[in-house]
Formats: C-alpha cells, sequence, structure tokens
C-alpha cells in the first residue's frame, strides 16, 4: 500500500514539474515576443496563459501593456476585474484597476475602487500605506496619493505623520505652498534634518515669488512662535537665498539674545554681506556688535570689520575723500590703542598701514609699521607672509624694486603650493613686466595659468595675452615697454605724469593693438576721480569701435558696473549686462553678469 501511495506521488509530482516547466517555457515566449514586437503572437499567449492564476504575476505588466496598446478596452477591464477578485490583496492590482478607469474617463469607477484601496489599507496602516502611494505615484495619480496619505493620517490621529512624503509629491506637482508647509513640519520634528530641507527647497524655490511666499510663511510663524528657533533659522536662510542679509541678521540677532550666544550668529551673516560687498550692510551689523558686546571674546575681530567695512565703503566711492581715510587711521589707532598691540590686533595694524601707503602717500610710515608686525613674536606665518608682500608692493612705490624681488622670493619658496606662494610668483611676473623683462614676466605667467586660485590664474592669463599680442607684431617692443612704465607710474602714485605720458601714447599708437589697454588706463583714471562719463566714453570705444581687442568684454562688465554702482543707471547697466551675455557667452563675466542681470530685473527679493 506503501509503495502505491509513493508511486502515486512520484507521479503527480512528476506531472506537476512538467506542467511547472511547460508554463515557465510559454510564459518566457510570450514575453519574448512582446519584447520583439510580435505582438499578435504574444497576444494569442497572453490570453491562455492569463487563464491559470499562478502565470498572473509574470506575464502582468507585459499583458496589461500589450492590451492597452492593442485598445482591447473590455477584454483588459474583464481581465482587471477577474484579477482584483482573485487577488484581494495586491494592492497594485488594485492601483492598475483605477488607472484603467481613469484612463478610460470614468472618474466614478476609479473613485469607487479608490475607496475599496483605501479602506484595505486604513486596516494595516504601518504595512499599506506608502507601497500604496508610491504605486499610485508611479501611474502619475497624485492626487490620490495625496489622499491616501491624509487619509492614513488622520486614522492615526498624528498631524505630521508622512510630511516627508507628502512634502515630496507635492514638489514633483509643483504645489510649492503645500510643500513648504510639510517640508517644515518634518523639520519641527526632525530638526537634525533642517539640512535636507534647505536642499530641497534650494531646488524648488527658484522664482522671486516663491521665495516671497515662503519668507512670508516664515516671518507668520515667527512672530506665532516667536520662541521657536527653528522657523527663525529659516528665515536667515531663506533671506541668504535672496542675498537680503539685514533681514538674515534680525533674525540671527534674537536666536543670539535668546541663546546668549554674544552675537556669534550675527558675527557668521556680518562677514557673509562682507563677503558679498555689502559693505553698508556689514558696517550696521558690526557697528551693533561692537555697540551690544564690548566684552565679548570677538570685540577686536568685530571692531576690525566695522572698520574695514566703512573703508571698504570709502574705496568705492570715487574721488577718494583722504579726511575719511585719515579718520579711518584714526579709528584703527583707537582700538590698537585701547586692545594693545597684539596677536590679534596685527591684522588691525596691517590695514592701517596699508592706508598709509597707498591713499595717504606715507609710505615711510608703513614700512615702519610692517618690519614691526615681521619681528613681533608669534606672529601668524600667513599674515608675515602677507606682510612681506605688502612691503615688496611698497618698495615699487619707493623705487627698490630689488627689495621687492627678493621678498616675493622669500614668501614664495616659504608657501609652495598654496595661495600665499602664488601671489608672490605673480608679483614677481608683474614686476618683471614693469621693467620691461616680457621673457622672464612670460615664464612666470606660464606656470601661474593652472593656479589653484582662479583670480590669480585669471589675472596671469590676462598679463600673459597683453604680453603676447604686443610683442608678437612687434619685434621693438616699444609699446609695450611704453605701456608697462605708465602702469608702473599709477601704481606709484605719479598721477600727473602718467596721465601726461599717456596722453601722448594713445596719439603715438593709435594704429598699434596697444590702444584699448590704453583707453583702458585712461577710463579707470577718470573712474577713479569720478568722472563716469569721460570713464564710459571711453569703454565704449573699446567696446564698439575696437570690437577685435582683448578687452571688449571687460569694457561691457565696466561699465555696467559703473551704471549700477556708480552712476546708479539700473536701466543701462541691465542693459549692458544682457549684451555681454549674448554677444559673448564664453566670456568670464558671464556668470556673474547673469547673476546681476536677474537681480536688477527684479527675479530675487531686494
Amino acid at each position: 500500500m506503501k509503495k502505491i501511495f509513493l508511486i502515486t506521488l512520484i507521479i503527480i509530482t512528476c506531472a506537476a514539474l512538467t506542467v511547472s516547466a511547460q508554463n515557465t517555457s510559454e510564459i518566457a515566449l510570450a514575453n519574448e515576443y512582446y519584447r520583439q514586437g510580435e505582438l499578435d503572437k504574444a497576444l494569442e499567449l497572453f490570453e491562455k496563459l492569463a487563464e491559470k492564476p499562478q502565470n498572473i504575476n509574470y506575464i502582468h505588466n507585459n499583458y496589461l501593456e500589450l492590451l492597452e496598446i492593442k485598445q482591447l478596452t473590455e477584454e483588459t477591464e474583464k481581465y482587471l476585474l477577474k484579477i482584483n477578485s482573485i487577488f484581494k490583496n495586491n494592492i497594485s492590482f488594485d492601483v492598475d484597476i483605477i488607472d484603467f478607469y481613469l484612463y478610460t474617463s470614468d472618474s466614478a469607477k476609479a473613485d469607487q475602487f479608490y475607496k475599496k484601496l483605501e479602506e484595505k489599507v486604513l486596516k494595516q496602516v504601518n504595512n499599506m500605506v506608502q507601497p500604496a502611494a508610491q504605486y499610485l505615484v508611479n501611474k502619475q495619480h497624485n492626487a490620490y496619493a495625496e489622499r491616501i496619505y491624509l487619509a492614513a493620517r488622520g486614522t492615526v490621529n498624528d498631524p505630521i505623520i508622512y510630511s516627508l512624503q507628502l512634502a515630496n509629491l507635492y514638489r514633483y506637482s509643483n504645489e510649492k505652498d503645500k510643500m513648504i508647509r510639510e517640508y517644515m513640519a518634518f523639520g519641527s520634528e526632525r530638526p537634525n534634518q533642517l539640512r535636507y530641507v534647505k536642499n530641497m527647497l534650494q531646488l524648488s524655490l527658484t522664482e522671486r515669488e516663491d521665495l516671497e511666499s515662503f519668507i512670508g510663511y516664515l516671518m507668520d510663524k515667527t512672530q506665532k512662535e516667536p520662541n521657536n528657533d527653528i522657523y527663525s533659522d529659516m528665515l536667515i536662510w531663506a533671506n541668504l537665498q535672496v542675498k537680503n542679509f539685514y533681514g538674515a541678521f534680525i533674525q540671527a540677532r534674537a536666536i543670539d539674545k535668546r541663546a546668549g550666544l554674544a552675537g556669534e550668529n550675527s558675527i557668521e551673516i556680518g562677514m557673509l554681506a562682507f563677503e558679498n560687498e555689502e559693505y553698508e550692510t556689514s558696517s550696521r551689523i558690526f557697528q551693533y556688535l561692537v555697540d551690544a558686546y564690548p566684552d565679548s571674546r570677538n570685540f577686536i575681530y568685530t571692531k576690525r570689520m566695522l572698520i574695514e567695512s566703512r573703508e571698504n565703503i570709502v574705496k568705492s566711492t570715487f574721488p577718494i575723500d583722504t579726511t575719511a581715510i585719515r579718520e579711518l587711521v584714526k579709528s584703527y589707532d583707537q582700538l590698537i590703542a585701547t586692545m594693545g598691540l597684539s596677536y590679534n590686533t596685527l591684522e588691525a595694524y596691517r590695514q592701517k598701514a596699508m592706508l598709509h601707503a597707498f591713499y595717504l602717500n606715507e609710505t615711510q610710515k608703513a614700512i615702519e609699521i610692517f618690519n614691526k608686525i615681521i619681528s613681533f613674536n608669534n606672529a601668524d606665518p600667513d599674515l608675515i607672509s602677507q606682510v612681506k608682500l605688502d612691503l615688496g608692493d611698497i618698495y615699487i612705490i619707493t623705487g627698490e624694486s630689488w627689495e621687492s624681488v627678493l621678498l616675493y622670493y622669500q614668501v614664495e619658496k616659504a608657501n609652495k603650493n598654496n595661495a600665499i606662494g602664488e601671489m608672490a610668483k605673480f608679483k614677481n611676473a608683474k614686476l618683471s613686466f614693469y621693467k620691461g623683462d616680457f621673457k622672464l614676466a612670460q615664464e612666470h605667467l606660464d606656470i601661474l595659468k593652472n593656479a589653484t586660485r582662479k583670480e590669480i590664474a585669471n589675472d596671469a592669463m590676462d598679463l600673459s595675452i597683453l604680453i603676447k599680442n604686443n610683442t608678437i607684431l612687434d619685434s621693438t617692443q616699444q609699446a609695450l615697454i611704453d605701456y608697462a612704465n605708465i602702469e608702473l607710474l599709477l601704481y606709484q602714485n605719479k598721477r600727473e605724469e602718467a596721465i601726461r605720458k599717456l596722453d601722448n601714447l594713445v596719439i603715438t599708437y593709435e594704429e598699434h593693438p596697444i590702444l584699448d589697454n590704453l583707453y583702458w588706463l585712461k577710463a579707470r583714471i577718470h573712474k577713479e576721480n569720478g568722472e563716469y562719463e569721460k570713464a564710459t566714453n571711453l569703454l565704449v570705444k573699446i567696446a564698439n569701435d575696437l570690437p577685435y581687442g582683448i578687452l571688449t568684454d571687460d569694457a561691457l562688465f565696466e561699465m555696467a558696473n559703473i551704471y549700477e554702482k556708480l552712476v546708479g543707471d539700473e536701466t543701462k547697466a541691465k542693459e549692458l549686462y544682457q549684451q555681454l551675455m549674448v554677444e559673448y557667452p564664453g566670456s568670464i563675466f558671464v556668470a556673474e553678469s547673469r547673476k546681476k542681470f536677474r537681480i536688477l530685473r527684479g527675479d530675487y527679493i531686494n
């Protein structure tokens, strides 16, 4: 009897394996027909295979797509209803039938099946909500995905659950107000994830209206919950996105007060304003910090940054007011007198020396200060290197260029492969240029074209092009020698002599490639004298009359800056920035021009 049973079991098993193998072969063949585009053969096999429930999972996606391609609406509905009744727990099949009825414009039936899906999902919230919502999103039915998340949120009675999922859903459907609320709910629940929230918002809030809406939302939240630092933190971030540094400072100041941080956050905002050349704003911020925290460990730093902010305001207002420069010197003197000359005040001492040297023509006083800093015990090595560079610059002014060479080489040797060392090499190249030794200058510049600092690499490239353009076709190199001599005179602040020689050279070299560089120097002098119309007239000549020169895009960018910052004609500035972007798309000024153009156009909050 046992033998008969065993034999029967073996026969049944073998038969099942044979059927299984046969099904597997037919499934593979049907799917291959479908992939090869033999749709009729595939359809015939799929219809046969679909009669057996065990085959459905292996053929479903391709079979359903094929039915839709063939526009077999009745057959599709019949098939989906059948598998929906057989596989009651397969929510992906529920989503497929919802999708079918939406596709056939039967929204009533789609909603009917959605309600069945929702009822099923809410019985197993933890396991089914996210897969069901994701299936709906994959079919591009975001409204139903939203409904299922919100229904689940109501079921578990948690107003912020699924906030991240909903935020991402709203992000893809471009519902930005809803997205903001959900991201902020997620960030409020998980403060350690605020960086992620900021990254997502930065990708999404790119238009002026979006940012205005977000800042308005945060302002409302901050007023309702003034002690919630999350909203203040996000308001700082939002204001920084639009470079509203003072708005960011207001929030940073409030956080500093609540947390007893003695201005730590405000200092950071002040520095960002300073680095972005918003000197009026940085001056206001550092003035507040100096007044509010006189006993802070950061007092010397904030006081120095206040003076530097004011210094940059004075330097960017033409013509330079020497009375204002002397007031700045006095401010540095007061700081050093109050705090003493120490490791922390050496940078202020250096800044004071620079004013003596380059704005008051008091080079000897500057040299004395620099030598004192160099001999100061335990001074920062980087500061010492910088001071040596400054001292080398002053020796060029006093005509002792051999001293400059020695100092530049000292700094270069002590700072190989870093920014200060590269700057020292560039200064040596520029000094060789002043002397008319263009070959030696070019040797330095060829190395510096690959400098790690972009600014140095660009400056090296510009000087290298100037040398090549004016020596290839001019074997005497006299025009470039004369030009270099004028640059040196201007550097040494011998302006009257430089202007007189420059006017003669413009006549002498009116047919020479160096003419655009001569115009450029004249425009710079007029700008520094506050003669903006004369400056822009010369820049127009470079841009329009000498269109094949190397300074055309430079001239457009400089004109735009003059109109924007000094003349106050934003319309003209915007026009010039746009002209540069259109006519010179490869220019190094394009990125900055695009940013300035968008600001002037009003893309960002002022």
